[in-house]
This record gives structure tokens, C-alpha cells and sequence, in this order.
């Protein structure tokens, strides 16, 4: 065993990992995030004036989020429990809050997303009382994933990757206080780089790579064992993220050459979740109503490769790629989509939905607010229903811009059509008769 693994086990010989060892003890030692924690931004604020306020963190592993959890119940001084929704059961929260019967405590809950409504159900009175100051951490979209109860009681902030320069520092400092030798900068930013933006698989690649060689890293060695893990290994930038960005807009730009070049170098570092991830948002950003069958298309070769695995998979998102290259290419979805967000975004009480259209159960909505006595459209000539949909100051608004591709001009006259059947034989008086 060598004399630098020493100083990370403990007297009982349990080995300490590396990342746990340099975990920061205040907010200054966290690397990275620079918008939520540099001083006056919104975040850093929160914690240095003691509002207790419960938090969803959200963003890639590696990026600070538990260790913000940490920190804050320090800044605090309170009390610090972690519990895991994949793994623990009520049972753990109970027993927390029978600890802590008089005063608050922070609870890191980590990966929030798989919260069972039982669980759920638990929390939010424990939230209400201010017992409970909930730090929730995930890599998922918390708006999509987590409960509206839950989130609704939380701020939200999304971590991003942490740059290889922000992980230099970290490491040097590492190196000097656990291993006791000086790091070079240029080796130190090899090793951030091939993190991809992960403080903890930076800090187990070098605790790994001293093991291995010991003090005396070189340039060779860093590369070598980046590229027989699959790390990303990029010595001078962040150059996997460029040919992320590059291999979309190649598709994006119908180059298939240049884009099969760089889903190559992205497949060769072995991130096949990145290139399926990326695959799956330009078929909907740039080819979408243009060629649906191609983005289906994409769809299905995306889940193929992530079941099959590389590098057979390289085949699958191959034929994607050239899919997508070769379609006609429309961004209508996002435009339209932007259109009706100015609207969207304005508070609904501007915009008054006909009553009809609300929720309808509940007992007695229809003679309360109107809510669910719409005419069915399964009843009405061509299953279409003549009844006013749009509030009546947005009765004008045409958010659907079509691209002038075959297929969508052929979506555009259906949906002129839909729209003068739906709307023009008939007054609004006459819509607002027919509900009556």
C-alpha cells in the first residue's frame, strides 16, 4: 500500500474516498456555478442572510449539489441529515423527525425525482412547519419529474458542468494537502478536462492516477488512462462540448459528412447517452413537422442504440444521423411555440378561457363554473365540434407559422381549414348559445 492511499483511511481502515476527503466546508470552497454563488447572486444570497427556505438543485453529477447541502446546513447551524428516495424508506424520515422534535433541520434528499407519493405525502406537512428545510438533488428536469406539491414549496436552481479551469485548483490543491507534491497546472487542467465537467470523477482520476504512477505524473500517462476508461480526454479545451454543439448544427445544417465525423469523435470517448440525448432534441428542433416519419424514425434507432449498447449502437445512431441530415428541415415547433409563450407567459387572468372548458371533476362544476358542459366533439359532424376554444382576446392569434416545406403546406391547409370550420360559420354569441 503506498504512503499517499494512507492518509485517506481512517483508524478503523476504511478507505475515505478522495472526493469526501476535499469535500468543501463553505461556500467559498465550492467550485464552479458562478451565476448562484459569486457574491450578490441569488443563491449565495439565500444562504448568507439564513433565509430558511426549502431548495430543488438540479444539473449533472459532480457538480456541487450535495455539497451545497452540506454546506448550507453549516452556514446555518443546523443539524444534517441525508436521506436517498431510491434507496430509504419513510421509516429513516420518521426517525428524523423524532430527533429533531423542537428545532429545524436540513434534509438533503437526493435524487427527489423518485419520490413515492407516500413519501411525499409525509414531507409536505413537515415542510409547511419549517421543520424540515429540504435540499432536494437530481440530474432530472425537476419541472417535468418532480410533484407540483413538493416544487411548489421550493426554489430552483440548476447547477451546470463545472469547467476544467474551475477543477485546476481543486486539484493542485488536492495534490499538495493529501499526496504532498506540487501539481503542475497543465496536468492538473488534463485531468479536468477528461472529467467532463465532474469535480468527483476529476478527484478519482487523480487519486487513481497517483496510485498508479505516484508523484511523478506525466502527460502520457493522463491520456492513456482517460482514453482506456472512456473519459473525455481533451488536453487544451472543453472539446467534447464543441463537437456536441458541432455535430448538431451539422445536422441542423444537413452536412452528413460533417456530422458523422463528429458523432465519431463523440462515440469514441465513449459518450453514447450525450450523442443519443443530442439525436433526440435536434429531430424535434430541426427536422420536426418537416418529416415526422424521419424523426420517428430517429426515435426508435436512439432507443435501439441505448438497449444494445457501443459499439454496435455507433451503427444505429449512424443511421439517425443520415436520416436526420437528408430530411427536410423545419424549426415551426420552436417558433410557434414562442409565439404562443408571449402570450403564456402574461398572467391567465388576461386571458379568460371560455367556461366551458374547465375542469369538470368535480361535483356540481357544471352548475358552478360551467366546467366540462362542452359540446363532444365525437357527437358533431367530422368529429369537430363549432365551439370556441381561444379566449376572446386571443380569438385573432395564429401561433402555427408553417415552413414552406411539401409537408407542412399540406399540415397549413388542414389547418386553415380547421380553423375557418371551427371558428367562422358562427358568432361568438352563437358558441356561447349553444352552451347554454
Amino acid at each position: 500500500m503506498s504512503s499517499e492511499s494512507m492518509s485517506l483511511f481512517g483508524e478503523n481502515h476504511i478507505h475515505q474516498p478522495l472526493a469526501d476527503a476535499m469535500r468543501p466546508q463553505k461556500l467559498d470552497e465550492i467550485v464552479g456555478q458562478h451565476e448562484l454563488l459569486d457574491a450578490g447572486q441569488p443563491l449565495r444570497q439565500i444562504i448568507d442572510k439564513g433565509i430558511a427556505i426549502s431548495l430543488i438543485l438540479w444539473g449533472p453529477p459532480g457538480t456541487g449539489k450535495s455539497t451545497l447541502a452540506y454546506v448550507m446546513a453549516k452556514t446555518l447551524k443546523l443539524p444534517f441529515e441525508k436521506f436517498n428516495a431510491s434507496t430509504e424508506n419513510k421509516a429513516v424520515l420518521q426517525k428524523f423527525v423524532s430527533k429533531y422534535p423542537n428545532e429545524s433541520f436540513v434534509l438533503q434528499l437526493d435524487e427527489i425525482h423518485r419520490l413515492t407519493k407516500p413519501i411525499q405525502d409525509f414531507l409536505l406537512p413537515y415542510l409547511e412547519s419549517g421543520q424540515i428545510l429540504l435540499v432536494g438533488t437530481t440530474t432530472e428536469n425537476p419541472v417535468i419529474t418532480i410533484n407540483p406539491a413538493i416544487r411548489s414549496r421550493c426554489q430552483l436552481f440548476e447547477f451546470k458542468p463545472v469547467t476544467a479551469n474551475d477543477v485546476v485548483p481543486v486539484l493542485q490543491r488536492t495534490s499538495q494537502k493529501i499526496y504532498q507534491f506540487d501539481l503542475a497546472e497543465d496536468l492538473a487542467l488534463m485531468i479536468g478536462n477528461s472529467a467532463n465537467g465532474d469535480v468527483r470523477v476529476a478527484l478519482n482520476i487523480l487519486e487513481t492516477l497517483v496510485a498508479m504512477h505516484g508523484k511523478e505524473l506525466s502527460h502520457e500517462q493522463i491520456a492513456e488512462f482517460a482514453k482506456n476508461q472512456h473519459f473525455v480526454f481533451d488536453k487544451d479545451s472543453t472539446n467534447h462540448y464543441d463537437c456536441l454543439s458541432a455535430f448538431q448544427d451539422s445536422v441542423g445544417g444537413s452536412d452528413t459528412d460533417a456530422a458523422l465525423y463528429y458523432l465519431s469523435v463523440i462515440l469514441n470517448s465513449g459518450d453514447l447517452e450525450s450523442a443519443v440525448r443530442r439525436i433526440r432534441d435536434l429531430a424535434y428542433m430541426f427536422i420536426g413537422l418537416a418529416d415526422s416519419h424521419a424523426v420517428d424514425t430517429a426515435m426508435i434507432a436512439c432507443q435501439t442504440a441505448l438497449q444494445v449498447g457501443l459499439p454496435r449502437a455507433s451503427t444505429h445512431l449512424a443511421y439517425a444521423t443520415i436520416t436526420l441530415c437528408l430530411a427536410p428541415k423545419s424549426d415551426s415547433a420552436v417558433m410557434s411555440y414562442n409565439l404562443a409563450n408571449e402570450d403564456g407567459k402574461e398572467s391567465n387572468q388576461l386571458h379568460r378561457m371560455p367556461s366551458y372548458l374547465r375542469d369538470a371533476h368535480y361535483k356540481h362544476s357544471v352548475e358552478t363554473t360551467g366546467g366540462g358542459d362542452m359540446l363532444n366533439p365525437f357527437d358533431q359532424p367530422h368529429q369537430i365540434a363549432k365551439q370556441q376554444y381561444l379566449p376572446d382576446n386571443l380569438i385573432d392569434r395564429h401561433y402555427y407559422k408553417p415552413r414552406e416545406n411539401k409537408r407542412e403546406q399540406a399540415l397549413n391547409q388542414r389547418y386553415q381549414a380547421l380553423r375557418q370550420y371551427i371558428y367562422a360559420p358562427q358568432s361568438k354569441q352563437d358558441n356561447k348559445d349553444n352552451h347554454e
